[in-house]
């Protein structure tokens, strides 16, 4: 086996295409809807580059495992250990109480490398990305928990079956790849997004490359040849930026574009090449030794600025860029250069320090959920309204009445209701309660997803539906799979953020329900209320907040209308006009200074009596309550 693998700029010139790739994803510049496949592209590099030191120690009987796992320390704790650190203040001064709280949560898990794991459990990469400063990293817990293990498959498959050494990481990742493809195409993509079964692949498709490298078994297919295959190879990094978007469903047979990308680069760029030379360009280089940081950088920056309520354009979002890479810089140079130097800190120091800092700031972590993200900072008056901030405590009063109803009808109810839809049907189901309507009643629920929508007509409308949720919509009820409870119920409610397709399709998808005569139906219109951010609110004051309107937007405001023409005005409930007015002017508040939404889509329990009560007065549904 050849004992180096030399040191190429060219892979620092691809860590930077990496790096900018998911800088510019999560800053929202155009052209970028990809850009999270620059993770893709820092596992293949971290498996080439780890394995390849690990296979030459190996070689020479000079493996330990504590001396991997103290290069593991002083490659990741220094930078991430200030990231966090930097955290704690910005989050005094910006978050709230809930967000604070959750900062704790977050700090905790990366400290303990399982934050994929919590993300997993609580939050939607593409849909939360704005607000945690700390989502990124869930990308270091499925590295460092790729890196609790595979050393040691390595010294094991190498004592005791060195031949087998590259088939069984192939059998590995062959695993890996087929789970990853099976979770993505069954419907499980956020477990698939941030799980190490499902990612390993790419790691292992690293290691691979490095192990045929070191044993000089790559193919050297001529200097036209490989230039061809690395710039593919660049090329299906850059279509994967251009092309893919939070709608693909990934990682899957999807991810094989920027990983496979990133292999055919590494395995047949030549330094004296054009490509080579392009990324061995000072300034690539230059941004690819601080991706790290950059990388740790970029996502607090981001999220503290959207924090504190700035909404910068194009040439302010590029700033923020330029912001974490100078941060990057600076914690390169000042933090992590001075720690990977031995000369300066032994390992005896530099693992005392890293079990100092680390307990630290898992106490810390704690103190936050604790004590509610320090909520004794705020008065009783504030905290009332920064519990509209709290989006579980929230979201569990919208969704736990409609599940509580969710089976079948008994024979004996004396009158038998129907809910279906989203989320917006949970909200109406907690405005007839507070409204008190349907006491006497027997009230079921059906949800249909909203990804999905309440459709049933002759032809396919799976182009509607994004290819990531396909997999959901097929196992979803539906109005067909749910026709046994619309034939039972007396009165059958459709509710939804209906989509202008679907709200178009409508009419057809009532007449395939078959109603009789004596059935009443009724579709809840969409809704709207002004966006939500409590430190502006306690700012206005209660003759502010009641002042407070936002108008309906367009695309909301024509599937209004496109259901108040298509359907009889005594089955059509128009909340938009009956809350908001014909000038279409949503409020804020109640008339007793309650917040009406804490998302402006979905209701508070104020919200849904002061809703819920004009449209059992002020509608059709004054009829059936």
């Amino acid at each position: 086996m050849s004992q180096t693998l030399k040191y190429r700029p060219e892979v620092d010139g691809l860590r930077a295409v990496a790096v900018l790739a998911v800088m510019l994803f999560h800053a929202k510049i155009p052209g970028f809807p990809g850009g999270f496949v620059g993770v893709d592209v820092f596992f293949v590099i971290s498996g080439y580059l780890i394995t390849g030191i690990l296979l030459r120690e190996l070689d020479s009987d000079s493996f330990s495992i504590v001396a991997f796992y103290e290069r593991r320390v002083r490659r990741i704790l220094p930078a991430l250990f200030l990231v966090l650190l930097a955290c704690i203040p910005l989050g005094w001064f910006l978050m709230s109480p809930y967000d604070f709280q959750r900062l704790g949560q977050g700090m905790m898990a990366v400290i303990a490398f399982v934050s994929n794991i919590l993300f997993w459990r609580t939050t939607d990469y593409f849909a939360d990305t704005a607000d945690n400063p700390l989502l990124h990293t869930w990308s270091l817990g499925v590295e460092e928990q790729f890196y609790i293990f595979f050393p040691l498959f390595l010294w094991c498959v190498w004592r005791y079956a060195r031949g087998w050494l590259a088939w069984a990481m192939v059998l590995a990742a062959a695993v890996s790849l087929a789970i990853s493809a099976w979770w993505v195409q069954s419907g499980w993509v956020v477990p698939a997004f941030y799980l190490i079964p499902t990612r390993a692949f790419e790691l292992l498709l690293g290691a691979l490359l490095a192990g045929a490298a070191l044993r000089g078994r790559l193919p050297d297919p001529g200097e036209k040849i490989s230039g061809a295959l690395a710039w593919a190879g660049l090329g299906a990094i850059v279509w994967a930026v251009a092309m893919f978007s939070k709608d693909t469903p990934f990682p899957g047979w999807h991810a094989l574009a920027p990983a496979a990308g990133a292999a055919l680069v590494l395995a047949f760029v030549r330094a004296d090449s054009v490509l080579g030379r392009l990324l061995s360009w000072r300034a690539m280089v230059g941004v690819g030794l601080i991706s790290y940081s950059a990388y740790l950088w970029h996502q607090p920056v981001f999220a503290f600025s959207h924090l504190a309520g700035w909404k910068p354009g194009l040439a302010a979002s590029l700033g923020l860029i330029a912001a974490s890479l100078l941060l990057a810089w600076l914690s390169w140079r000042y933090v992590e250069h001075p720690f990977r130097n031995r000369a300066r800190m032994s390992r005896r120091a530099v693992f005392g320090w890293a079990g100092v800092v680390s307990a630290g700031l898992l106490g810390c972590g704690a103190w936050l959920v604790a004590t509610g993200g320090v909520a004794s900072r705020y008065t009783a008056e504030e905290l009332q309204w920064w519990r509209y901030a709290d989006v579980d405590l929230q979201s569990d009063y919208v969704t736990r009445r409609f599940q509580a109803h969710a089976g079948a009808f008994t024979p004996d109810a004396k009158r038998k209701v129907l809910l279906m839809g989203d989320s917006y049907a949970q909200d109406f189901a907690n405005m007839a309660h507070e409204a008190g309507a349907w006491h006497d009643a027997q009230v079921r629920t059906v949800y249909v997803p909203a990804i999905c929508q309440m459709v049933d007509v002759e032809e396919d409308v799976s182009e509607h539906i994004a290819p990531i949720d396909r997999p959901v919509c097929a196992d979803a009820p539906s109005v067909r799979s749910s026709m046994s409870l619309i034939g039972q119920a007396d009165i059958v409610v459709l509710a939804a953020s209906w989509k202008e397709w679907s709200a178009r399709l409508l009419p057809r998808t009532i007449s395939h329900m078959g109603l009789r005569a004596d059935q009443r139906l009724f579709v809840i219109g969409p809704k709207h209320y002004p966006p939500v951010d409590i430190r502006k609110l306690l700012a206005r004051g209660d003759i502010g907040r009641a002042a407070r309107r936002v108008r309906v937007p367009e695309g909301v405001s024509k599937v209004n209308r496109l259901l108040a023409m298509s359907l009889p005005p005594d089955v059509f409930v128009d909340q938009i006009h009956i809350v908001c007015g014909p000038d279409e002017q949503c409020p804020a508040v109640t008339g007793r200074d309650k917040l009406i939404s804490y998302d402006g889509g979905h209701l508070t329990r104020a919200g849904a009596a002061y809703i819920g009560k004009k449209l059992f007065a002020e509608s059709a549904l004054a009829d059936v309550r």
